[in-house]
């Protein structure tokens, strides 16, 4: 709470706002795929809702992110979560391709939004001591509503079944709840209070916009690599878990929480390291030290040591993310801050969808044990591009935190 007063209003409208969107999401995540399938949707249709979100993300992403520079961070975010809420409607009430098809679009394109607009927001709204730590914080929120959210979610079935609120399948009335809990989060939002937008140039002079070329470019090749990787087989750990080792659903259900629960407090401990070391170093050296654990899950035939490698794998990977946007977000100029968190986020869609092209045909062929280990090298590659592009022009130690000094709510 003491960490939380230190930011100003905005942050905090903010950090509700993302506390409900996670929570949200892990629901919807827990029961969309069995939603299609129970009604009636077939699994080549599944995988088409799926991949929606990532497609739309390479449609619009850079036109939304100039669109989200000129017209502000706040406006986009409420649009983001209204379309989020509307489109989750029309997933819990439809089963036919083409109203599931728009509640998924409208999902997607209001997440994307989302995303793209929250890091320059989150940069804008607070100092430059506070930022490692606001960005990791956001990100330990997200992970503990998502935490909140899969323990929630598992009940919500049964409880709505004994209520008598079932829709066209049995996990309608979960996924409509979620779309409830989108339009609350419209509150905090409203709540914002957004600075007037400084008059921009139209164009900049000819060759300013070169030299942000090359950092961008190297933004984006380590999210594009792990995209990747990510898609080979981090969705199928579930799979994993099952297949190789023979863990039962509710074992599985609390590995995952258990993992989610870890990297949201160890991302509060990111900052710290960051302090002592440097914010690239430590996004170096906690991935690199993932990806040892990826391959050991990977290699090992014993249960309890592929579980803990499995939970340490993911804070790991995972505890320093924020460091690394929050340093992306630093070395853009604020007008233009929108517009290379949309291309990072674009270039990590874009990884996604080969990755999951690719994991798909490989899998029958090479088995799961063999995408981990492309995993661990596309991870490990992302890792060093990381470290040999920015660990020079990374200030070590990151600045202290001032905790008595509060910017101004705006």
């Amino acid at each position: 709470m003491r960490r939380l007063r230190r930011f100003d209003r905005n942050v905090r409208l903010f950090l509700i706002a993302l506390a409900l969107h996670g929570f949200s999401s892990a629901i919807y995540g827990l029961w969309f795929n069995l939603h299609v399938l129970e009604g009636g949707g077939s699994r080549e249709l599944l995988g088409l809702l799926n991949a929606l979100p990532s497609a739309l993300a390479l449609g619009i992403g850079l036109p939304a992110g100039r669109w989200i520079d000129r017209i502000g961070r706040r406006p986009a975010m409420l649009l983001g979560v209204l379309l989020m809420g509307l489109g989750t409607v029309g997933v819990g009430l439809g089963t036919g391709p083409w109203p599931l098809g728009l509640g998924v679009g409208l999902i997607g394109v209001g997440y994307n939004l989302f995303v793209i607009a929250h890091a320059p927001f989150l940069a804008e709204n607070a100092s430059e001591a506070e930022r490692a730590a606001l960005f990791a914080l956001s990100s330990a929120v997200l992970f503990w509503a998502g935490f909140a959210g899969e323990l929630a979610g598992g009940a919500l079935p049964d409880l709505f079944r004994v209520l008598g609120l079932v829709g066209p399948t049995p996990y309608a009335g979960p996924i409509l709840f979620t779309a409830l809990i989108d339009f609350a989060s419209l509150g905090p939002l409203l709540a914002i209070r957004e600075a007037p937008r400084a008059p921009m140039a139209a164009r900049p002079m000819r060759g300013q916009g070169r030299p942000l070329r090359a950092p961008v470019f190297h933004m984006a090749v380590p999210n594009f690599l792990m995209g990747i990787g990510a898609a080979l087989s981090i969705p199928f750990l579930n799979v994993y878990f099952h297949e190789r080792y023979g863990l039962p659903d509710e074992i599985l259900g609390a590995l995952f929480a258990l993992a989610s629960a870890l990297t949201g407090l160890a991302t509060l401990l990111a900052p710290a390291l960051a302090r002592g070391i440097g914010r690239i170093p430590t996004v170096a050296l906690t991935q690199g030290l993932s990806v040892i654990f990826l391959i050991g899950m990977a290699l090992t035939d014993q249960t309890p040591l592929a579980a803990l490698a499995m939970i340490l794998r993911g804070a790991l990977m995972n505890m320093a993310s924020p460091l690394f946007t929050e340093f992306c977000m630093e070395q853009t100029p604020p007008a233009e801050r929108a517009t290379v968190s949309s291309i990072l986020n674009l270039t990590w869609e874009a990884g996604w969808m080969i990755g999951a092209t690719l994991s798909g045909l490989l899998q029958a062929r090479y088995g799961l044990t063999a995408m981990l280990l492309g995993t661990a090298a596309l991870y490990g590659l992302g890792t060093l591009h990381q470290y040999l592009a920015f660990a020079p022009r990374d200030r070590a130690p990151a600045p202290q935190p001032a905790p008595a000094l509060r910017r101004p709510a705006g």
